[in-house]
């Protein structure tokens, strides 16, 4: 027997012995629990309730993975899906006719015909899960360098997926890795791809209260959109895996569910790698993403067609930044990471008490401090010595040509890399988009600005880009000096190869000539590093695994998991937060403002106000353990009711992403009675509504 596999016998030995012990241990985990290893034992101690395995099957295949980033559900026997505005905006954009925009004014299909198919969407939904850890540590040894084991177990990937592919064709398999590479799963997805637009409210609905209210709460945002699945040219039979609507929605106290697929968590990294997050990757993006969204808010203020061009691409700028904000102040907060650091020694304690597991696990952790050391001081290179620029925008697209076209022969680029440089440039729009021809400038000064603070004035990058020239004369230069323009031009370097155009005297060339190396040595040291990374985090993985077993919670890796909590206010500002908010509260909000963006209703909630319940709870907290990949995921009971739909934390979740606590974080979601008091009394969408409540 190898070592690994005594390794693997060892773990499965502890995971057993460690089912009397409570799982967290002041380890702030979290709660986002995977369906092959839910925790039965807590449940039933902590809440007195035991989900059957007939409960957790229907849970699972009544949920969705929505398209690269969001969650959802189907919600009646006939294929209809619900998720977040948010999360549809863009498929809302993409099929709003010519001269329209839905987005904005919402849009109510009355019959099946007028669904409209938003061509590319997807959903997925999570037939089967298979431990597949043996499989994909076959043949790694513990003699095997940090490159090998990386090497191998791709190697190994490609054969599970390979033969799951074969197997079962029908479905779409993913290797999923859980506690950092102690275990892996195979999943399969059923793979729906004819999806409808059903139903989206008015945008200053569904947003209201903009960025300023944004992971904030109270809250009174009616974020919610319907589509539907359809098959073989018809609204999909989905009788067998939906959740109902609950008639009342949830109570103060109650036992609530989020299902859903949350994106990512760094509850496993250790604080090393935090402080190397904390103190060079979060300042240097959110630089990045602030310079962005100045010149977007600019662009936006010349007209309605400019701010609609830019108007998704804003949004989710300000949510990556109000999020990464959040992330970050958790990393700043001297108590909080005061407490990783007695978490991590309460877990290093743990291992040193399991003989056979201490030699074999406690180096990861100096492993990985001397990685987090490199990667801090490579970071400012990897993101800053580049000639393109990140948040899907070009800093410069003559310079971001040269790049494709030095790449597409540079002996340091692969034969792959060579081969996708060539076909972009085959496809490549130097004149980009209305808003990178009015912003290149701006984001190109931004980005040398930056690079000059983050990297040093006499840095080998800003001597072969600016020539020791102001960065707004400099980019007035290369704009107007170079021929890249000229496609035949393109066409003479791309076919002339490598020796043309290292003669090629074209200022942007000259540039990219100097700048590729750079970015592509960048490259490989920070895969090295983060090979090195994977290998040893994949060691912290094992030791929790060998000194907990599934008593704790994996970190996310847009899955599905499911999530318990209770419905509960919370202190705040020397206040409390009330657990639901009302159409009470939503109109007065408005008034308050003076109807102000961004409180100004749409023109239909005001108009109906006369015929709404103010009653009507529109926003609710709970304790539900989620972040981004969340949005879109039902809230359900026990009894597998849909009674919210989450699209939002407070400020006070955000720093869950690394170290969870519970004490004032919530999850915010839009009360089932909101979603149908909208429907009926401000969309005329009765029918839509009946098809929600007939579903009980």
């Amino acid at each position: 027997m190898t070592t690994l596999r005594r390794a693997a016998v060892f773990v499965s030995v502890l995971a057993c012995c460690a089912a009397a012990v409570r799982g967290q241990e002041n380890l702030e985990l979290g709660k986002m629990w995977t369906f092959e290893n839910p925790p039965l034992a807590y449940l039933e101690q902590e809440y007195g309730f035991k989900p059957t395995s007939e409960w957790l099957d229907a849970v699972r295949l009544a949920s969705l993975r929505y398209g690269n980033g969001c969650s959802a559900s189907f919600v009646s026997p006939k294929g209809l899906i619900m998720t977040n505005h948010h999360c549809a905006r863009e498929h809302i954009d993409q099929v709003s006719p010519e001269g329209q925009d839905w987005g904005m004014t919402g849009y109510y299909a009355t019959s099946y015909e007028s669904e409209v198919r938003v061509p590319g969407l997807t959903v997925q939904q999570l037939i089967a899960m298979r431990d597949v850890t043996a499989e994909m540590n076959a043949g790694v040894t513990d003699d095997d360098d940090v490159a090998t084991v990386d090497r191998k177990r791709e190697a190994n990937r490609q054969k599970v997926l390979e033969a799951a592919r074969k197997e079962k064709p029908e479905l779409r398999p993913e290797i999923v890795t859980l506690y950092n590479g102690a275990m892996f799963q195979l999943y399969q997805y059923k793979v729906w791809n004819d999806i409808r637009l059903v139903c989206a409210p008015h945008l200053k609905a569904a947003y209201f209260g903009g960025d300023t209210d944004n992971f904030t709460y109270p809250r009174y945002c009616f974020d919610f959109t319907f589509l539907r699945a359809w098959e073989n040219d018809k609204p999909a039979d989905t009788a067998a895996h939906y959740f109902r609507f609950s008639e009342s929605g949830p109570k103060e106290g109650e036992l609530v569910f989020t299902v859903g697929n949350p994106g990512s968590t760094g509850r496993l990294l250790t604080l090393a790698q935090l402080e190397r997050m904390r103190d060079v990757y979060y300042p240097i993006v959110l630089e990045t993403i602030a310079g962005a969204i100045a010149a977007m808010t600019e662009y936006a203020k010349t007209g309605a067609k400019a701010e609609q061009e830019v108007r998704n691409s804003m949004f989710s700028l300000a949510n990556t930044q109000k999020a990464f904000t959040g992330y970050f102040s958790g990393l700043l907060d001297a108590e909080r990471m005061e407490r990783k650091r007695a978490a991590e020694a309460t877990f290093k304690a743990k291992i040193e008490g399991l003989p056979l597991a201490k030699g074999r696990y406690l180096s990861a952790w100096q492993e990985l401090a001397d990685v987090a050391r490199a990667q801090k001081e490579l970071e400012p290179k990897r993101r800053l010595q580049m000639l393109t620029f990140g948040a899907g925008n070009s800093m410069s697209k003559v310079l971001e040509l040269a790049d494709i076209v030095v790449r597409a022969s540079h002996p340091d680029v692969s034969p792959q890399g060579q081969k996708n440089a060539r076909r972009i440039a085959g496809e490549f729009e130097i004149e980009g988009t209305p808003f990178e021809q009015a912003a290149a400038k701006r984001l190109f000064v931004d980005h040398m600005n930056r690079a000059k603070k983050w990297l040093g004035k006499d840095d080998p990058y800003l001597q072969a880009v600016l020539a020791g020239k102001d960065p707004a004369a400099r980019f007035d230069e290369i704009e107007q000096g170079s021929k890249l323009r000229d496609k035949a031009f393109v066409a003479q370097l791309l076919e002339g190869g490598h020796e043309a155009v290292t003669k090629c005297d074209d200022i942007a060339i000259r540039i990219a000539l100097a700048v590729v190396p750079m970015a592509q040595r960048n490259y490989r040291e920070w895969e090295a590093l983060a090979t090195r990374e994977r290998v040893h985090g994949a060691r912290i993985g094992q030791a929790l695994f060998a000194a907990y077993g599934t008593k704790v919670s994996p970190d996310a890796t847009f899955t599905l998991r499911f999530s318990d909590g209770v419905v509960k206010g919370y202190e705040y500002n020397g206040t409390v937060a009330p657990w639901k908010t009302s159409m009470y509260g939503l109109y007065a909000r408005h008034s308050e403002f003076d109807g102000r963006e961004p409180f100004d209703l749409p023109k239909p909630f005001l108009d109906r106000r006369a015929s709404v319940d103010l009653d009507t709870p529109v926003n609710f907290v709970s304790t539900n353990d989620i972040i981004g990949g969340n949005s879109g995921s039902p809230v359900i009971n026990t009894k597998r009711e849909v009674v919210g739909l989450i699209f939002d934390g407070n400020i006070e979740q955000l720093p869950n992403r690394f170290l969870y606590d519970e004490k004032a974080a919530r999850s915010v979601s839009v009360h089932v009675r909101a979603i149908v008091e909208a429907l009926r009394k401000v969309y005329d969408a009765g029918p839509l509504a009946d098809e929600l409540v007939g579903s009980r």
